[in-house]
């Protein structure tokens, strides 16, 4: 009897840990595991604001990868530096049974730096889990329990952590002190089942078994579909400064107070230098891209994460003395030399980065990850990127372009919006002369004109070595084979913000040859061989951030003894999405003209036009690569 009660607790004992702790990848629901490469089976956040200048945070961590694919959403780390303390981090790993593998202390994370070698300064620093798995799936248990002054970041919370990754379970609560006054803002909760409970000092909310969105050609961001919280304080610390963001021409005004005022000040050398730039230009635009250009001339960009959490720039006096800076450093420097030659001009806080990211409107507090510089010019803003050395004056496409951003003026903060580039401003042509030759080789020079989001993707060519350059040009024509490039001359033309490309070549075995006749592309140097993703069911809208308009016009030399078969006919395909349009002329035996036009616009369309959307761009691709017959005379 006694042995069967020992059993009895045994058993009950055993089940109620595996209850507990049931890690198995096997225990994931089919429906969670659909278009997942991880899981995350909990991840929970407590976070106390016991004061303004103090937040304590635990967290835990519970996530099955499935594939190589989902080894970046582990996630086991944590910052630390001389205000935030790491009071408790450790990991398990366990495999695909539950089984634990793998116990991980805090003496066993890697330390390092948390920023590139192109940083100078900076005292931060990040713990991080370095596992590499011996086999899929496998389960990571990291918790992680911290300590900081600042309370101007309080941690933002994603129940989803990115494309292709579901949640089990996402708990986030952030308690507050009985005198604090706090915002939060849901977004993108529309689709989900998300509780939440909100009493005068804390705020919770609980998600369950949230599907993994599928990563799809031309979706939204991540950000603009994931359901998130933002939370933030009206009165805030950032390391030893208290600040107060109730409103954006308020936080402006902390930024300008106490992290822009004061630190524009350069020496009366520097002053001299600079007026003498432009002793001699009336127009404003032309003074400021003289003493932009001495800008870069004169300094260069590095990371310096030093002043109030890294927000606050080096002095202008300090940038002219060590000719370099960070993005905060560089357009509070350029700021002050412009204001040496009596032109306005305003430090500007950006979400930098290819995809487009707005300060948000209606949610002041501390946004942003980069700085450049407005200048308004009778009633036009220009847009200075000071912490490039080859950037033409007003030219930000690609980075900080299309955006509402935080200008920062002695009154306040007012969000504004940056340059937008249309299809037509975003610009290549593409003239071009080349003769085909019996042996299905082709020789030519064309020339390449690019402007707007295409000149951005070609201006740094200069600077590159000439294997770099040669892989460039294999890399954009990969569909010529044993291609030959005899001569690259490029001209970069600032004023009018164009880049231009001279390219003489050959390649052998361009055409094919077959019982006497040739065939080949007329388009041998802009095809479009993309074409997106087939789904079944298409789950997102269709995104086109940036379009374009490419125009093309080739004269082809046709070798001798060869007549055209047929030409092919015009065509000319109007979509919502764009216009492609292809005409081929011939204007002797021996010559064909051959345009093309290819506009793509930008937008957002709804799901179900992806369908639409494909067929067009397959349509272009497939008429990109149509071929003509010559036939001996």
């Amino acid at each position: 009897m006694r042995l069967f009660f020992c059993f009895q607790l045994f058993l009950f004992v055993n089940l109620s840990i595996s209850q507990e702790t049931n890690y198995s990848s096997e225990s994931i629901s089919k429906e969670l595991t659909a278009n997942a490469n991880a899981v995350v089976r909990l991840d929970k956040m407590e976070v106390m604001v016991a004061a303004r200048d103090l937040m304590k945070v635990k967290s835990t961590r519970i996530i099955t990868v499935l594939n190589k694919k989902g080894n970046r959403y582990v996630q086991a780390y944590a910052g630390y530096n001389k205000n935030r303390k790491i009071n408790k981090i450790e990991a398990v790993v366990y495999n695909q049974f539950g089984q634990e593998i793998k116990k991980i202390k805090k003496k066993d994370f890697i330390d390092v730096s948390a920023v590139s070698s192109g940083t100078l300064y900076s005292d931060a620093r990040v713990l991080y889990l370095d596992y590499t798995p011996i086999s899929y799936p496998y389960t990571v248990v990291f918790t992680k329990e911290y300590t900081s002054v600042n309370t101007a970041f309080l941690p933002s919370w994603y129940f989803l952590d990115g494309y292709n990754v579901s949640t089990e379970q996402s708990e986030y609560s952030i308690q507050f002190n009985n005198n604090a006054s706090f915002r939060h803002k849901e977004l993108n909760f529309n689709e989900h089942v998300i509780n939440i409970e909100i009493t005068a000092n804390k705020i919770s909310y609980k998600g369950q078994n949230l599907k993994a969105y599928k990563d799809e050609d031309y979706s939204p961001a991540f950000s603009d579909v994931a359901p998130r919280v933002k939370v933030a304080l009206d009165h805030f610390h950032l390391e030893g400064v208290n600040g107060t963001a109730k409103t954006w021409k308020e936080y402006g005004k902390w930024i300008y107070d106490e992290l822009i005022q004061g630190r524009g000040v350069v020496d009366a050398v520097t002053t001299s230098k600079v007026k003498n730039l432009v002793n001699d230009i009336e127009d404003p635009k032309e003074k400021v891209k003289a003493v932009y250009e001495y800008v870069q001339n004169n300094t260069r960009y590095i990371s310096v994460q030093l002043g109030i959490g890294g927000w606050m720039p080096i002095s202008a006096a300090e940038v002219d003395e060590v000719k370099y800076g960070d993005c905060k450093g560089l357009t509070n420097y350029t700021m002050a030399l412009l204001k040496v030659v009596g032109i306005e001009s305003f430090y500007t806080v950006v979400f930098a980065g290819r995809s487009i990211k707005n300060i948000d409107f209606d949610f002041p507090s501390l946004q942003g990850n980069h700085a450049i510089l407005n200048i308004p010019i009778d009633g036009v803003d220009t847009w200075l990127e000071c912490t490039s050395q080859m950037t033409p004056a007003n030219f930000i496409s690609e980075f900080t372009d299309n955006r509402f951003v935080l200008k920062v003026k002695p009154d306040g903060g007012e969000l504004v919006k940056t340059l937008k580039y249309s299809e037509n401003e975003n610009y290549q042509f593409t003239s071009a002369e080349y003769f085909l030759k019996a042996n299905g080789g082709i020789s030519g020079n064309l020339n390449i004109s690019s402007k707007g989001s295409q000149y951005n993707r070609k201006y740094r060519l200069p600077v590159k070595t000439e294997k770099e350059k040669e892989l460039h040009y294999k890399e954009y024509w990969n569909y010529i084979n044993n291609i030959k490039l005899d001569n690259i001359v490029f001209e970069n033309d600032k004023d009018d913000i164009t880049f231009k490309e001279n390219v003489s070549l050959s390649a052998t075995n361009y055409a094919t040859l077959n019982d006497g006749e040739i065939l080949f592309a007329p388009n041998a140097f802009n095809r479009n061989e993309h074409v997106p993703d087939r789904y079944r069911t298409r789950t997102q809208d269709v995104v086109i951030e940036r379009g374009f308009l490419d125009e093309d016009e080739f004269k082809i030399h046709l070798p001798d003894g060869f007549r055209v078969k047929s030409l092919p006919e015009a065509i000319k395909i109007n979509s919502k999405f764009g216009v492609y349009a292809v005409t081929i002329e011939q204007e002797s035996e021996s010559l064909l003209i051959y345009k093309r036009k290819w506009l793509l616009k930008e937008g957002r369309y709804d799901k179900e036009e992806y369908k639409a959307f494909r067929n067009f761009m397959r349509s272009a691709a497939r008429y990109d690569k149509n071929k003509i017959i010559l036939t001996n005379i």
